[in-house]
């Protein structure tokens, strides 16, 4: 629902242990237009759910986050000032669970952290 349309995913690099997916945000998209008009920030739940797609795509599967433990915001995301971000994720896979550790960054810049587990959807 938000890749490809409040983001963009615009390249990945695997590094020791982590993956780093390159975004880039859509400052035209109508959520930045209503938070907050004149002053566009993202949302923390769309910041979640960009790591979310990260995942996703990282896993080839769809998920859904059983268990948020822990989610801090140290920025606000501003889509003129901050429109390139990195998704900085470590991961473990298993057959159903993946646990997530993720930051998005820009540079030097950490806007927020995340450690959750999310559940694989079961193909019927």
């Amino acid at each position: 629902m938000l890749k490809n349309e409040f983001f963009t995913i615009n390249g990945k690099e695997n590094g020791e242990g982590q993956v780093i997916y390159h975004v880039v945000l859509n400052p035209d998209h109508a959520i930045f237009k209503g938070h907050f008009p004149g002053n566009p920030i993202s949302p923390g739940v769309c910041n979640i759910g960009m790591i979310k797609a990260c995942v996703e795509e990282e896993v080839g599967s769809s998920l859904f986050i059983a268990n948020l433990k822990q989610c801090k915001f140290s920025h606000l995301i501003t889509p003129n000032e901050n429109k390139e971000l990195d998704i900085v994720l470590k991961l473990e896979d298993s057959d159903n669970t993946v646990k997530i550790s993720a930051s998005i960054v820009k540079g030097e810049i950490k806007f927020m952290d995340l450690k959750a587990e999310a559940q694989k959807e079961q193909k019927a």
